[in-house]
């Protein structure tokens, strides 16, 4: 009778009900199904997954681009004040050589004042030996 029935497109389930549907075909198709809903939930966590990725990711790239100019400023600052540094040792290295021809000037002079001062009390010794 199953025989005659499947024939004409009809079976009979394991809980004897009439079905249109081969019950091996029905388990199949359910079976399918809960795979599929299954796959649907994987896809679904790894959409959030990607997401959270996504946003983990595009912070990360905001906080390096901030950094990233932070050093590009704090490199600028270095070579303003190693240039602010090499002008100032310029200007104090030109002060001291100026310091330098100065005390050389004074010098000559005082070996020229000494000089004088020897020669005048050469001269006052010879008067004072005359008179």
């Amino acid at each position: 009778m199953e025989d005659e029935l499947a024939a004409q497109g009809l079976f009979i389930d394991e809980i004897h009900r009439l079905r249109i549907l081969d019950p091996s075909l029905a388990d199949q198709t359910h079976k399918l199904k809960t795979e599929c809903d299954q796959f649907l939930q994987t896809t679904k966590s790894f959409d959030k997954t990607v997401d959270t990725f996504k946003n983990e990711a595009s912070r990360t790239a905001a906080a390096v681009e901030i950094e990233k100019k932070r050093a590009i400023g704090y490199r600028l600052l270095l070579d303003s004040l190693r240039k602010k540094k090499e002008q100032d040792q310029r200007q104090m290295m030109a002060e001291v050589d100026r310091k330098r021809l100065k005390l050389e000037q004074l010098r000559v002079e005082i070996e020229m004042l000494q000089k004088a001062d020897h020669f005048h009390q050469e001269i006052l010794d010879q008067f004072q030996m005359l008179h």
